[in-house]
């Protein structure tokens, strides 16, 4: 059995392993290179609404809400 000053070294040392390591991953990855982020693709052009049904339809609904 390991006395415990060994232990802790142990510890201790794969503690500061693991956060050099973390460290050296971020530095890494702050040299890649980022994507530029993906375009949205434009949405198909619509036919305009025929303005004069749409006004004929608006008169319609409202008559019937005035009581005619």
């Amino acid at each position: 059995m390991l006395s415990w000053w060994v232990r802790w070294t142990l510890i201790g040392v794969m503690g500061l392993a693991a956060s050099m390591y973390a460290m050296d991953t971020v530095r890494v990855a702050s040299t890649l290179p980022v994507p530029a982020p993906a375009q949205a693709k434009e949405a198909p052009a619509k036919k305009p609404a025929n303005a004069i049904a749409k006004a004929s339809q608006m008169d319609k609904i409202a008559d019937a809400l005035s009581g005619n």
